[in-house]
């Protein structure tokens, strides 16, 4: 049991469905034959919760996820920013944003996989300069934020 799922994706690889999800508290699975069967793909990282997941339009081994769980509630896990894997979900690397305890949303540009967007709603029981919208234009080297709210209480809950 992997508890709540927090997100879904899935991209058409070779013919076939591939389907990420990302548990409230329980890690990605994967699964390559549209559903049928899952495997854990993010138990070597030090969080298990998950907010948001993202494909590369243009590379569908590229996937990223958002830690922390999204729906704030009375039990919620925190997370430690944003990873990218580039093979699929065999290898995570931590891009940053490690102190948004949460990531909502994330978009891919379809253009240039290079821009990715992460919403972050921030801390929940206290104010926090983390949330608002974040830009990365080099593959998650940097982020920008580009949107804050008008105080530290103000984040960002969905992004489209």
């Amino acid at each position: 049991m992997s508890g709540r799922i927090a997100a879904v994706t899935a991209v058409k690889e070779d013919g076939r469905l591939t389907v990420y999800v990302g548990a409230a508290s329980g890690g990605v699975w994967k699964s390559v034959n549209g559903g049928t069967t899952y495997k854990p793909v993010f138990d070597k990282q030090p969080v298990q919760s998950i907010g948001a997941i993202a494909i590369d339009p243009q590379a569908p081994k590229t996937i990223w996820v958002g830690t922390g769980e999204s729906w704030t509630r009375n039990s919620v896990s925190v997370g430690d920013g944003i990873y990218k894997s580039t093979d699929g979900g065999e290898n995570w690397n931590n891009m940053g944003l490690r102190d948004s305890e949460r990531i909502a949303k994330i978009l891919v540009d379809p253009k240039d996989g290079n821009i990715v967007y992460a919403c972050a709603p921030g801390k929940l029981w206290s104010d926090s300069d983390e949330r608002g919208v974040y830009k990365t234009t080099d593959g998650g080297k940097t982020w920008n934020r580009i949107l804050k709210g008008s105080n530290a209480s103000t984040g960002c809950s969905m992004i489209r």
